[in-house]
């Protein structure tokens, strides 16, 4: 019997080993290039010391917090519900996140990269922008209110926006349509819905943008005077379980998330929380849910070391979040959400939280940052600020160096080699590219919620940039 010509041809498992091989060769090559024949130099062997919640610098009595924060806190967190239509979009402007004339600039936008690391196609573009109809805005305005976490984004898709790969510190998880989390039990006002009805453009009370219809209820004023209750919790960790008896809904409370609730007759160590659903047509349906009084901050949850340590340890470790994504948190949701446990109202975006409190441009030299953090920083209560990335100080190591609680995802990396920058201007290798000074920059990864110290970085061989090299500012959030 003749052979067929195919069978000449290499198999599956044959082209899988060569490509395998491929690339062994090439990490092969970059590892000759860096190192030659010599064993890797320790100095590469990047060292970050983290910190125990255990060891901080908490307080010593209970620090007093003014029954005025409490007030301006629910004030702000039901503003979509109690400010006038006519007022909020008035005041649109206002509101961290894009107008809907940003998606104009998208459509002609070829720079967002998707989940395949290929730009977006201009009919992709087309089929979000082509989705909204922008001469008929606002084409809903009513009010709402978010029943399951979810995502508020720039853009009416899940798809995600990431600029270019090779770039230090972009890509995954940095995908820059995710504006905020927003936990449920939102109010929001839902002021234009998309033409499909699977996307509606919403003011929250931190942001606007963009959030998936099925995560949202309509409300009405009888729902929104059953929920308002006048006295609200907040959990202390991302595991309160929110079940009642005649719904099949459940759903994990998350620390930042407020909760209405009373108290129950003949159960003192128990109360009602509420939250909500939607029937078939959107529409908000109450349920109620029992809970342990101590898995929640009432209006007594001292500012002290006991429950200060509880939520320390409860946001310790906790993978990082870009914008709150896959429900969890970024440098500014983690220091909002422990804040709003003792209902201190902060801004979202890291930026606008420097400017919360009183805010203090710090001295150019390390040595003088430090003393100036240790002599005006008040533990708990400061934020530090470096470009993009703000940190909670929390006290002081045995070592004098500053501590903070911070979710990050890397520090700066840099490395000088002139050869291994040609080969990757050919082989492009995903979070490292060349600057302009020569060097390659990338990021040292940690990914969570930590304890370090502000020196975190130093003493790397100069590989990672030293966190206090770059915090220029500080704030303290009760002077305001």
């Amino acid at each position: 019997m003749s052979q067929h010509p195919h069978n000449n041809r290499p198999s599956n498992t044959c082209r899988g080993l060569l490509r395998m091989l491929y690339c062994l060769l090439r990490v092969l090559c970059i590892y000759m290039i860096l190192f030659g024949c010599k064993p890797v130099d320790k100095e590469l062997n990047i060292k970050i010391d983290t910190y125990s919640y255990e060891n901080l610098e908490y307080p010593a009595t209970e620090i007093h917090l003014p029954d005025s924060l409490r007030i301006r806190f629910v004030e702000n967190f039901l503003i979509p519900w109690n400010t006038p239509f006519e007022e909020l979009l008035a005041n649109l402007d206002s509101f961290p996140g894009k107008n809907l004339s940003y998606l104009q600039k998208y459509l002609a936008d070829d720079e967002w990269y998707g989940e395949n690391k290929k730009p977006h196609a201009i009919w992709q573009r087309k089929e979000v922008v082509n989705n909204i109809d922008t001469e008929s805005f606002p084409n809903f305005l009513q009010k709402g209110i978010v029943i399951a976490h979810t995502n508020l984004r720039r853009v009416p898709t899940n798809k995600p926006g990431f600029d270019r790969y090779s770039k230090a510190g972009e890509g995954y998880p940095f995908d820059y349509f995710q504006e905020t989390g927003l936990w449920a039990n939102t109010p929001i006002l839902i002021v234009h819905v998309a033409n499909d009805k699977q996307w509606c453009y919403v003011i929250s009370p931190v942001y606007k943008g963009w959030i998936a219809m099925h995560d949202v209820a309509i409300v009405d004023e009888a729902f929104i005077s059953q929920w308002s209750t006048g006295t609200y919790c907040l959990p202390l960790s991302d595991k309160v379980s929110l079940q009642n008896s005649v719904s099949n809904y459940a759903i994990n409370a998350k620390m930042g998330m407020v909760l209405p609730y009373e108290d129950m007759d003949g159960h003192l160590d128990k109360v009602l929380v509420y939250y909500a659903t939607a029937d078939e047509n959107q529409n908000g349906h109450l349920l109620k849910a029992e809970v342990d009084r101590n898995t929640v901050a009432l209006n007594s949850f001292k500012f002290n070391e006991e429950h200060l340590k509880q939520l320390v340890f409860n946001l310790s470790g906790r993978p990082y979040g870009w914008g709150g994504n896959l429900e969890n948190r970024d440098c500014s949701s983690m220091i909002r959400d422990l804040m709003g446990t003792y209902k201190i109202w902060l801004p979202r975006d890291s930026k606008d939280q420097i400017n919360a409190g009183a805010k203090y441009d710090l001295p150019e030299v390390a040595d003088e940052k430090i003393k100036f953090i240790k002599e005006k920083g008040i533990p708990f209560l400061t934020i530090l600020r470096k470009k993009g990335h703000n940190m909670l100080y929390v006290g002081n190591a045995p070592n004098g160096e500053p501590l903070i609680l911070h979710a990050i995802w890397g520090l700066k990396t840099s490395y000088s080699n002139e050869q291994l920058a040609d080969f990757l201007a050919i082989y492009p290798i995903e979070g490292i590219h060349k600057d302009k000074d020569g060097t390659l920059k990338g990021r040292h990864i940690i990914g969570e919620a930590v304890i370090t110290s502000v020196m975190a970085g130093a003493g790397n061989g100069n590989i990672t940039t030293p966190l206090i090299d770059e915090i220029y500012a500080m704030t303290t959030i009760l002077d305001n």
